[in-house]
Order: C-alpha cells, then structure tokens, then sequence
C-alpha cells in the first residue's frame, strides 16, 4: 500500500488554485478527438466531502437565523431539510445506490424552505439561503459525476466491441470468430467485476490479451473501419484499466492518510487517562486494521463497506467521548479523519457500476 502526502484539513470550498489546474484536455481516440473534462477521481471524492461541511454549516447557519421562527411550515421545512441531510450523509459515508435519490429530496426540501419563507426575509437570511441552495447544487452534481465515471468508461469498451464485431461482419474465419467470443466473454466477466464490486484488475488483463490476439489473427490487411474500431476498442481498454489502476491507488493513499491521522492522535492523547478514550483510540485502530486487510485481499464490496461503515462508527464514538474541550491540534486530525473516511467511501462506491 503506498503511502499518500498529508492533505490539510478540508474547508468549505473547494481550492481554486487546485481546480485551477483541471482544465478539460483534449483527448484522442483513434480518430476521436473529444475533449476529457473529468477531474481526477480523488478531487472529486476530495470536492464531495468539501460540499457536504459547506451544506452542514449552511444549514447551521439558516437554522439558527429561524430559531424564534413560530411558523409551523417553516419549522417542518427545516427538519426535513435536516432529515434529508442525515440520509445524504449516510448514502456517501456507506456508498449506497440512493445518494441520487435522496440529494433529489435534500434540494426539493430546499426549495420549500423558500417558498415558505417568501421574499420578506433579512438580507442575511437571503444570502444564507442562496449559499445553501448553491452548495446543495455542487454537491448534486459531483455525486453525479463520480457516479458517472465508471460506467461510462465500461460503456466506451462495451461500444467499441459492439462497432468491430459489426465492422467484421460474418465473413471472417474460424479463428477471428473464436478471438470475438472469447473477447466479448472477458468483456462481460470484467462488467459482471464492476456490478459486483469485486476486483476487476485479473479480468481486465485477461481482457487486454484477448484483444492482442485477435489483433494479432486479424493482420496488417484491414479496412480502414476495422482498424479504427480496433484502436478504439484496444485504446478505451486501456483508458478503463487506467482509471481501475489510478481510483485503487488513490483508495491506498487516503487509507494511508487515516491510519498516519489515527497514529498522531495516539501520541496528541496519549497522556489522556480516560479509559474511554483509550478504548475508543484502541477500537479505532482495529477496524482500520480490517479495512487494510480487506484492501490487501479479495472480500466483496460488501464486507469492505461494513469495515469502512465500522471505521466511521469508531471515529464519531470517539469524537463523542472527547467531548468539546479538545486542542485545535485534536480537532483539526479528527476533522480530518472524517473527510478521509468519506471519501474513501466514495472512492470504493466509485469502483462499482
């Protein structure tokens, strides 16, 4: 497992100077050119947990400018909105297929806060709910985008071999015909991987030596659209065993990051007799440990996401004990610590389709 350089805490929007740099580039696939305006799936993850703290503070902040509210709608508004919130958080911290469902509830809540307020609001109060309308937004869509991802780089490879085997037609021998079946079998044990959420990377290999051969039986004297649908086919391959190899390197730096967290808050804490906190410190580290081992082996999605679910159950147990006369220095790991273990949910949730 490689170990990752130490992010910084994370703050309510996201670095301009970071996103600065992910410009959409100009991709070429055979004889595509189409501009790849994705950012990196870890920014993403990184974006994700940075929408969800702007979304907790705005509603923090609209909750307390209506707390004399004695309008009844308006008191249902806001624990809704609340509701709505918890599930949200609930679907990324665990990777759950409703995160779309439940932002759609999170915005709709939103919107009915509005509405019942009307337009005789301070202008703080409006300001506040523009800024939350406007991080509900962000957060809809980078969920979106990250759920995305996967998929449609499956759907490219999916295509591509679709196109060659329509470009070959009937007239091919023996041989090409076997190379085609054998390809689309790896194709769907690969796509049967990603539903599963079990790891792909055998799969895909088997896959890339698959298409090797039939490039290899199919020759140099090809038609100018077979040729095409190959490249395509061999370069949207590579895309997606590419983006496998970067989202699992990403997924070993952001464990590495909680588990350095987690060691420097042993030593912060170290001279804190509360039993308690030892235990909590002690428990913390055991499901980490498990999550490690899950990474290292091959467990379905599931038993990750139960270990991932356990790790985040242990940070707040131990939050909770500390209580809220904790150092900056305290605060600012285990602020950390939740962060990372978001976005390591959706860094796993992002491996599935």
């Amino acid at each position: 497992m490689s170990l990752g350089s130490h992010r910084p805490s994370p703050t309510p929007r996201p670095d301009r100077a970071l996103w600065s740099k992910l410009r959409p580039q100009v991709e070429e696939l055979g004889e595509r050119v189409v501009p790849n305006a994705t950012p990196p799936l870890q920014v993403l993850a990184m974006d994700i947990a940075r929408d969800v703290n702007a979304v907790q503070a705005d509603l923090q902040s609209v909750q307390g400018a209506l707390a004399s509210s004695t309008s009844t709608a308006v008191k249902t508004d806001l624990t809704t909105l609340q509701t709505a919130l918890t599930k949200v958080v609930t679907d990324l911290s665990t990777g759950a297929s409703s995160a779309a469902t439940d932002l759609g509830a999170l915005a709709s809540a939103q919107t009915q806060l509005a509405t019942d307020l009307g337009t005789a609001i301070s202008p703080t109060l409006n300001r506040q709910l523009r800024a939350l309308r406007r991080d509900v937004t962000d957060l809809s869509g980078d969920v979106a985008r990250v759920g995305q991802a996967l998929g449609g780089e499956l759907r490219e490879v999916q295509m591509d071999a679709q196109a060659l085997a329509a470009a070959l037609g009937t007239g091919t021998s023996a041989t090409v015909t076997a190379d085609l079946t054998a390809l689309n079998n790896d194709l769907a044990k690969v796509a049967a991987d990603f539903t599963a959420g079990t790891p792909a990377t055998a799969d895909l290999n088997t896959l890339v030596a698959a298409e090797n051969t039939l490039a290899k039986d199919l020759g140099n004297r090809l038609s100018s659209t077979v040729r095409r649908d190959l490249n395509e086919l061999r370069e949207d391959t590579r895309d997606l065993s590419r983006f496998l190899t970067q989202t699992t390197a990403a997924v070993n730096r952001t464990v590495a990051d909680i588990q350095r967290d987690v060691h420097v808050l042993s030593v912060m804490l170290a001279s804190n007799t509360n039993a308690t906190v030892t235990t909590d410190l002690s428990a913390f580290g055991t499901a980490l440990a498990a999550v490690s081992a899950d990474l290292s082996g091959n467990v379905s999605a599931t038993t990750l996401a139960a270990d991932v679910s356990a790790a985040m159950t242990a940070r707040a147990k131990l939050s909770t004990d500390l209580g809220s006369n904790v150092t900056a220095g305290v605060l600012h790991r285990l602020n950390d610590v939740s962060a990372d273990l978001m976005e390591l949910a959706i860094l796993l949730a992002a491996m599935k389709t």
